[in-house]
């Protein structure tokens, strides 16, 4: 467990932040240092101007007397400053540094050892007459080495907080990652419902996990559409194959002529053709399933194509005795393939002549909603019941009132297939009395 902790992305992460985050407390640490240290020796030398200052009022008053008064107070009452001199040529009248050469301005003498040299000011306060106030700098280092020690204090701190962050972030992802892996195993064990499980934080692993779960949704759907194809596949093809067999086997034993040979083949030949329209349709739905028509998408106009539908389909309408109508609110673009589109509309108003009696009216209506392109075919025909609605777009399904119909019930399930590939949702609507189906279109 410790190397899979060490190992994971979070705790990578995380070292890389306290790395950063070090640096940065060392480079801050260094200007604060720097800046505390400049600021504390210009406290010094201000207090060491400020005692000169105090001496020269002094020594302007009364003379040298007065300024050797103004060092004793100074040195009785201990202020900023330490150390005091006032001397007259090369000696020393009051203070407590031995005489020494004068040198206006700041100065550094040597003090009682490496850490204790003192930082001053000299002046003279008349020619012959020099005064020097200054402060030992141990004071400097011992607030210097007070802010390095609280500094380590803080980056050791902060050290801590990043491992121990990173250790919580690492075993939260490893926890996460752990379940991914779980649903997915238990999925290529079989287990075709196991889903991630969501935090509902929207933070990019619960993206991810809702991704792959729509994913998986989405290969639960193919692999039972699979199972049912397989099985309506098997019990749909015994019919028309047993048909055939019996036909080609009558064939052989009852006919004599040339001509009846003929006819029996010609009637195979029909029969095996209708069987091949279907594995064909069915390889069509699966080939657009397979989104590879995607790729050649482009923008369509609805309104322009929905113009070419009536045009398709207006006196094919007319010669069942329906009508055929078109109602554009406004137009609509969006993106897709024209021909797939075209199919799509084709299957819809051939099934409402072909299930519909006579008289019927038959509309073809679009409309925009919410960013959306809404494209309705309705009919006032009979209708289909409510329980039948779900599966309507199920591969071989076919409704009673039209197994009497020629066909295998796949023209609804190309609408599916064509629909879902544009990113289009498919609703079924009861057209009391009639049928409805509205197809919602991203627009472009």
């Amino acid at each position: 467990m410790r190397i899979r902790f060490l190992q994971t992305e979070g705790f990578r992460l995380s070292a890389i932040y306290a790395a950063a985050f070090a640096l940065s407390v060392l480079v801050m640490g260094g200007v604060v240092i720097a800046v505390a240290h400049d600021a504390l020796r210009d406290q010094l030398l201000q207090s060491s101007r400020a005692d000169i200052a105090a001496m020269a009022q002094g020594y302007a008053t009364e003379g040298v007397p007065e300024a050797k008064e103004v060092i004793e107070q100074l040195m009785a009452a201990p202020g900023a400053s330490d150390f005091f001199l006032l001397q007259k040529g090369r000696i020393r009248i009051a203070g407590n540094l031995p005489a020494m050469t004068p040198k206006t301005g700041t100065t550094t003498l040597p003090g009682a050892g490496a850490r204790h040299e003192i930082l001053g000011v000299g002046a003279f306060l008349a020619p012959g007459i020099f005064v020097f106030s200054g402060s030992d700098l141990n004071r400097v280092q011992a607030t210097q080495d007070h802010l390095i020690r609280i500094l380590l204090w803080l980056f050791g701190a902060a050290l801590l907080l990043a491992v121990l962050g990173g250790a919580l972030v690492s075993r939260s992802f490893l926890r996460r990652t752990d379940a991914m892996a779980r649903a997915c195993r238990a999925i290529m064990d079989g287990d075709l419902k196991a889903r991630i499980p969501l935090r509902g934080t929207q933070d990019e692993l619960d993206r991810l996990a809702g991704t792959i779960n729509e994913m998986l949704g989405r290969i639960a759907a193919l692999m039972e559409n699979l199972r049912q194809v397989t099985n309506d596949i098997a019990h749909d093809l015994r019919t028309p194959v047993t048909h055939l067999r019996h036909r080609l086997e009558r064939a052989r034993s009852e006919c004599v002529t040339q001509e009846d040979y003929a006819q029996a083949l010609d009637a195979a030949i029909t029969k095996s053709d209708e069987i091949l329209a279907l594995f064909a349709a069915l390889l069509r739905i699966a080939q657009i399933e397979g989104g590879a028509r995607r790729a050649g998408f482009a923008p369509v106009a609805l309104a322009p194509l929905l113009d070419h539908m009536r045009d398709l389909f207006g006196a094919v309408a007319e010669e069942a005795g329906d009508r055929l109508e078109i109602s554009i609110q406004n137009d609509a673009d969006i993106r897709g393939d024209r021909e797939l589109l075209i199919q799509l509309f084709s299957n819809l108003i051939e099934n409402a002549i072909l299930h519909t009696p006579r008289g019927t009216r038959i509309e073809l209506a679009l409309a925009s909603v919410d960013q959306r392109a809404m494209v309705t075919v309705r009919d006032d025909g009979p209708g289909v019941p409510h329980q039948e609605h779900g599966k309507l777009f199920q591969r071989l399904y076919r409704h009673e009132a039209s197994r009497s119909r020629p066909g295998y019930g796949l023209g609804l399930s190309l609408v599916a297939a064509i629909a879902e590939l544009h990113g289009a949702s498919t609703t079924i609507d009861s057209n009391v009395p009639g049928f409805a189906i509205t197809l919602s279109f991203p627009l472009a």
